[in-house]
């Protein structure tokens, strides 16, 4: 092939890099090249502050003439660009894979949000979506995809994810590749039809950017390929250049062991979730969908990226309403530290009408508030003794903490900074306080003072995604998922028993936490061969196990939340992707199953007197019978709000947190409540045997975590971070 590349005057451009995916050249001083392909196409990286019309060809092209337009550049030295992925872009909602009520991607669903962009991020300059492009692959679907990106102002650089290589969707089958993932098989002819090259580089102001297709190097399509591309192309920019890379998933040791320079970061997607970890000099960001919740249950969002020219910065934004943009991934701009009463009403996040017994408006029913170093989400903050204590995440920044709180006042007793988020709540034993990073380090920091005692390090801080809450039982803590659980020595760390066989290494993050029932260990995950395990809590020996096959994800057992162990019935109850499940406690053996309107709900219900309570299509409480699950009382909500948590969704939800049984005030005649958290910033108190709504306080911001109860306070942990200690009686 003989080719030239041109300005936009017509002059000669030399030294742009030329590649057909396995050799690069580079333009003379006239602007020509030659090259003899050996791939389906030859493209140009595009320099930095320019585009190219076209900037590839395929390789079946003799006489080539790449034009350089002047394109995106950088503003005062800075250039910022949204980091989005997952978009799904469907013709038919993605019936295939999804239960009724899904709402994935669509070409009008796309279209508004690029086209929203100019308003919502005015100073980014570019879109990069790293991959499931589409939701099965087909020429429709690409077609959609293409259509909704014409409407965007901003440049749009795409790469291709498993979902993109599905073909269709009909003859789509799992295996376990040969990195031990458990992944769909893949065609990617249909990519390269439709959108072109599936690995490339182009450059911004003074940053080189780098895409591959994860998925074949996965599978072992092509990774011999893909890798010789990428040492050449690093090699050819020298070690000294800035570089990131884009890749779907995280990528993994197969990908970047052995690089002539480490990337500054890494941008990938995949799992549906938010998740931001350093690992050596390299900053690996894992960002979810803008159309729909993610699969942590975090809200539809995406990520302004900034790079200086020397340092990259991330400011992490839900599509969500004007003050709920950032509530869940970094604390508001009002402060509140240990404060002293006040009205719960304050900043309130909107809401339904006050019921009976209304403590929302006017009374001074909050005695303390406590803004933490950081977001919150779903992990309740947990009670010792005269301390509360909570887990911080931070989705902008490679760090997290654990902050200890006086539970008479709020204020602050230590903080201790971690490495990185941490998602599930601490647990304590013998004077620690235990975390887990969601990189699977696990830390033990001394309860009095915040002095990191032990840590042990990840085994594989790449790969896993730690959400689950570690676990003690018998001096043994448990962290981890059927995919990789490990049992260590809660006093000094040391590990006991470790299983990375019981299933295929999964993608997807467990929010599953450990459930232990005497001796036995009950692990649940999602998805994976096995849905649902018991083990030997001393020794990891699987005593029985239960699960469907990897075709057939919402039929099969997936357990996608924790499980309840309801004592009178000996049953678990386990949130599933279509409603919950219950089976026997002992052997796994099926007792009844409940769909529900509202899909992949992960929240744990609870065990009453009357029955099993759970919320119901994120606008319901119910009272299931717990011998069949039958519906013996249901007490809708009738609020709004504005956060979709539920993955899959992009209608808010008003409830998400399971709901907490408290024995009534006056309880000596066996009475319960119900204490049901909001995503309209309410905590609700209802009657367990009649479903009848009692009171409600309004925090002031979105709650997706359970309250955790004292003797006299009810406490609360706000997406913003926002601890609020209640007084019991306000709902009790």
């Amino acid at each position: 092939m003989q080719g030239k590349v041109l300005g936009a005057r017509g002059e000669p451009v030399p030294n742009v890099m030329i590649s057909d995916g396995q050799t690069i050249t580079r333009t003379g001083f006239d602007g020509t090249f030659s090259l003899t392909p050996t791939g389906p196409f030859v493209f140009l990286t595009r320099p930095a502050g320019f585009t190219a019309a076209p900037w590839f060809v395929p390789a079946t092209a003799t006489d080539v003439t790449f034009t350089l337009v002047p394109g995106e550049t950088a503003d005062s030295g800075v250039y910022r660009f949204v980091h989005v992925s997952d978009l799904h872009v469907s013709v038919d909602n993605g019936t295939k894979f999804y239960p009724p009520g899904a709402e994935i991607g669509s070409q009008d669903a796309l279209s508004l949000f690029l086209r929203g962009l100019p308003e919502r991020a005015a100073e980014v300059q570019s879109v990069i979506a790293t991959g499931d492009l589409t939701d099965l692959g087909s020429d429709a679907e690409f077609d959609a995809l293409r259509r909704a990106v014409d409407t965007s102002t901003l440049p749009v650089h795409v790469l291709p994810g498993n979902h993109d290589h599905m073909a269709g969707g009909d003859e789509v089958g799992f295996v376990v590749s040969r990195n031990n993932y458990a992944i769909n098989t893949g065609e990617p002819s249909g990519y390269e039809r439709n959108l072109g090259p599936r690995w490339f580089s182009f450059d911004l102001p003074g940053l080189h950017v780098v895409a591959l297709d994860w998925h074949t190097h996965e599978l072992g399509l092509d990774d011999a390929a893909q890798d010789a591309w990428l040492r050449a192309d690093l090699e050819e920019i020298g070690p000294t250049t800035p570089w990131i890379l884009l890749s779907h998933d995280q990528p993994w040791t197969s990908i970047l062991d052995g690089l002539p320079s480490d990337p500054v970061a890494t941008f990938s997607g995949h799992r549906h979730t938010s998740r931001v970890v350093r690992i050596g000099r390299t900053i690996h960001v894992n960002t979810p969908t803008p159309l729909f919740a993610g699969l942590d249950y975090s809200p539809p969002s995406y990520r302004i990226v900034r790079w200086d020219g020397e340092q990259l910065g991330l400011e992490t934004r839900a599509i969500a309403r004007t003050g709920l943009e950032r509530a869940t991934f970094a604390m508001p701009a009002a402060i509140h530290r240990g404060t002293a009463g006040g009205n719960a009403a304050e900043g309130g996040a909107g809401g339904g009408d006050a019921s009976e017994g209304d403590a929302s408006e006017g009374d001074a029913v909050v005695r303390w508030r406590h803004q933490l170093s950081g977001a919150g989400h779903r992990a309740p903050v947990r009670v010792e003794g005269d301390r509360v204590i909570a887990g911080v995440k931070r989705e902008d920044l490679p760090s997290g903490a654990v902050e200890v709180l006086s539970l008479r006042d709020g204020s602050q007793l230590w903080q201790a900074e971690l490495r990185a988020s941490t998602k599930g709540t601490p647990v304590t034993h013998h004077g620690h306080v235990i975390a887990v990073e969601v990189s699977g380090d696990v830390v033990s920091l001394d309860a009095e003072t915040g002095t990191e005692r032990w840590r042990v390090p990840s085994p594989d801080p790449l790969r896993l995604f730690a959400w689950a809450d570690p676990v003690v039982a018998d001096g043994i803590l448990i962290v981890g998922d059927l995919s990789h659980v490990r049992a260590l020595d809660a006093d000094t760390g040391e590990l006991r028993w470790e299983r990375t066989d019981l299933c295929a290494y999964q993608t997807l993050v467990s929010h599953s936490n450990p459930l232990v029932l005497g001796d036995t260990l009950i692990l649940a995950n999602f998805p994976a061969p096995i849905g649902i395990a018991g083990l030997d809590l001393h020794t990891g020996e699987v005593t029985w196990q239960l699960g469907g096959n990897l075709t057939d994800l919402i039929g099969s057992l997936w357990p996608i939340g924790t499980p309840l162990y309801d004592q009178a019935s000996d049953t678990l109850c386990v949130p599933t992707p279509s409603g919950l499940s219950a089976i026997d406690a002992r052997d796994g053996a099926g007792r009844w199953q409940l769909t529900t309107e509202l899909p992949f709900s992960p929240a744990t219900p609870a065990s009453v007197p009357d029955g099993i309570a759970a919320v119901f299509a994120g606008t319901d409480v119910v009272l299931l019978d717990r011998v069949d699950g039958s519906i013996r009382w249901r007490t809708p909500m009738e609020s709004a709000a504005e956060l979709a948590m539920a993955s899959y969704t992009r209608t808010p939800q008003v409830l998400f947190a399971g709901p907490v049984p408290v024995p009534a005030e006056d309880g000596s005649d066996g009475s319960v409540r119900l204490l049901v958290s909001g995503l309209d910033g309410h905590i609700y108190a209802l009657d367990a045997a009649s479903g009848k709504r009692l009171a409600e306080v309004n925090v002031g911001a979105p709650v997706a975590a359970p309250v955790a109860v004292t003797d006299e306070l009810i406490i609360a942990i706000a997406v913003d971070g926002v601890v609020t200690a209640i007084e019991r009686n306000a709902l009790l």
